[in-house]
Formats: C-alpha cells, structure tokens, sequence
C-alpha cells in the first residue's frame, strides 16, 4: 500500500506542526511494508525524511492552499499510484483516484464562533461538511473531539479512529538538578512557581487578539486570590500575553509576582513544567490538551477545568475546577501548594497517566484505519471486477 500523506500542516508552528512530525518518525519507523509519499507545499521541512527508505518526498509548490489542496494532491497522488490520501488536519482533495482520509478536530466555528474571524467561520461552516462528506476515515485525537462533531454537524462519524496524541522527545528527557537550576537562573524564574501555558493571539490575523478559549484571565484571577498566602509566583508562556491583558483592562500593577515569558520552545518548555510546583489550565474549551499532556509527563500536578476534553486526557489525575469561577481555581490551586501528600500523590498519578500518550500508539491506530479503508475499497472492486469477466 502507498500512502499519501498531505504535509502543509507541518509547516505550522503549533500543535499540528509537532504532531505531524512525530506521527510520520513514528510511521515511518514501525512500519516496514508499506511505502509513504509526504507532499510539500513549502521548502522548509523539505527532506526532513530523507533517511527513511520507505518515503517518498516531493515538493510541489503552489501559491494558494486551496488549489494545492484540491489539484496539485490529488494529481500527484494519481501520478504516484497512491493506494489512499491521509490529511491530518480537516481537508480533503474533492476528486481523487483513490479514498480520502483526514483528521478531526473540535468545531469551533459552531460551538464559540466568537473566538474566530468572520472569514474563518464561513469558510469552516461551508466547507467542513463537504470535508466530511467525502472523507472515508476520521481521525479525531480525543472522544470529546468526535462526540462535538457529532454534536454540532450531525455526521455519524461511523469511520472513525480516536487516536490521541503522543509528546516531543524532550519531554521524556531527563534533566540533571544543576541543569535546571541554570535553566532556572538563565530565564531569571522564581524559586518556587505556578505554571500557565496560553495563547490569545487569533491565528487567522496576526495582528488581533481573540478573548481566549484558554482563558488566562480566570489564571490570573485565581492567582491574585491565591498570592498572599503562598510563596509561589506565577510564569505565563506565551506570546503577546500581557500585552492582551493590558489591551482588555489589567494594569501592570496587578502583575505582581507575575513573569511574563513570551514564546517558548519545546526543550526549553519541558524544563519549566519541571520545574513548576503546579501546571494550571482553565480552558472554556480545550478539543486535546498537549499542554496538559506535557504537563503530566513531566510529573507535574494539574488543576484543569472541568469543561472540554480535560477530564478525558486526565483520566484522574488532574484536580477539576470550573473555568468561569476563578475562586474555584484558587481553591484547587491551594489545596496542592499546601498539601505536600496531595502534591506528591498527583506527581505519581502524572507519570502514569502520561504514559497512555505515545506516538506508536498513535501510528499503530492511524496505519490501522487507513489500512482498513483501503481493504475494504479492494473488496468493493473485486466482485464487480468479476461480474465483468463473466
């Protein structure tokens, strides 16, 4: 079988960026029979594969997505011989020789429109349905993903594969005291800190921000409740985060005990959860979580909100709190600084739980439904094939 995987994702510098990466070494290592065609629309992580003598990699540069999408794919895939096209974000080529396959992610356009622009809303309203309906197989990276489209585009969704997601390389590292400690005093972090890893800009318009699904202000709130009685800081990573908070009211004198990190990268961010005393996440509404993820292999304890896909990635080893009561958070939050039982109790239950999250895991299920589609589109063919010869 020759598998046609659509690369654009992979120039994204956010969570589609680091799972496609992942999902494609973890592919392409595990699995010896079949053979991988990885189209590109950019140069920039171009070869990146070469090594894999089961990959194929060209580049096939375009000026618009949606052209590359819909005709530059799906001809080259026909010119390749491509068994099936797997995307794993949420499009698929409308005509093709072969099935289409592609992931599933939570409907935000439906369910907080206001977190989107206007375009990004239509676009996803008008076309995410003709997506799914031409799609063979869907790979949601949780149930809570899978049960929202059901939810909101009334699709079945009987083709589908829950495959989570696993974590970078550095976040299974392991670090020596003195390392972290330079780390520690290099980025110029408090001794004893509260974790918050966010994102307020809207991805669609570089230059606005949105209101935040991954709700920083109920952080802060919770904090400022917190801050006299506990030693503990608070370090935001992020980009542009305080200039959002400022832009909707804060001021800088409420950013006491506060640090402000701006983007992080991932080793760099595997030694903050480490050194962090609590990784906190109110989102209104989280489709995956890789952030809590990363928290919790790192044995970090969580207070997370208790709405989205939070519990499901948990799976018990978070604390839960109400994301729209940030008292509700500070209680959370207090119970962990100052039980050192309950501390350690949900270290031990991150690790296990982190566990779960591998990206063999997630190759194993993903080859599976693809294999899956492309069997049963043989067994379609076949008795009409034999009907013919008779």
């Amino acid at each position: 079988m020759k598998i046609a995987v659509m690369m654009r994702p992979i120039d994204q510098d956010n969570s589609f960026g680091v799972f496609m990466g992942n999902l494609l070494r973890a592919l392409l290592k595990m699995d010896r029979t079949n053979s991988y065609l990885l189209l590109y629309k950019e140069p920039k992580h171009f070869g990146r594969f070469a090594n894999f003598a089961n990959a194929k990699e060209l580049l096939l540069p375009s000026r618009h997505k949606l052209f590359w999408d819909q005709f530059t794919v799906p001809l080259a895939a026909w010119r390749e011989r491509a068994d099936i096209i797997y995307n794993p974000k949420f499009s698929v080529p409308f005509f093709s020789h072969c099935p289409v396959t592609m992931g599933l992610h939570e409907p935000a356009w439906w369910a907080i429109p206001e977190h989107h622009t206007w375009w990004d809303n239509a676009y996803m309203r008008t076309m995410l349905p003709f997506y799914c309906r031409k799609s063979s197989h869907f790979f949601p990276w949780t149930q809570f993903m899978l049960d929202e489209n059901r939810k909101y585009l009334r699709f079945a969704f009987k083709n589908a594969t829950v495959t989570y997601t696993g974590l970078d390389a550095s976040f299974h590292r392991s670090y020596h005291p003195s390392d972290l400690n330079e780390f520690r005093r290099k980025r110029g972090l408090p001794e004893k800190f509260i974790l918050s890893v966010t994102r307020v800009e809207n991805l669609g318009n570089k230059s606005a921000f949105f209101s935040g699904t991954k709700n920083v202000e109920t952080t802060l709130r919770a904090f400022v409740q917190v801050r006299p009685r506990i030693p503990h800081q608070l370090v935001i990573v992020g980009r542009r985060v305080q200039e959002y908070l400022e832009h909707v009211g804060w001021n800088k004198s409420d950013f006491e005990g506060v640090h402000f990190t701006g983007f992080v990268p991932n080793e760099d961010l595997a030694k903050l959860y480490r050194l962090a005393a609590l990784f906190v996440i109110p989102s209104f509404y989280e489709g995956c979580g890789i952030a809590m993820i990363e928290a919790l292999a790192s044995g970090c304890p969580v207070v997370a909100s208790r709405t989205g896909s939070c519990a499901e990635v948990g799976g018990g080893a978070a604390i839960l709190a109400d994301p729209y009561d940030p008292s509700d958070f500070a209680t959370k939050m207090l119970d962990v600084l100052t039980n050192e039982k309950l501390e350690a109790e949900l270290r031990r239950k991150s690790l296990e739980r982190a566990a779960f999250f591998n990206w063999e895991r997630t190759a194993r299920l993903t080859l599976k439904g693809l294999e899956d589609v492309v069997k049963q589109r043989r067994n379609e063919k076949t008795p009409r094939a034999t009907a013919h010869l008779r």
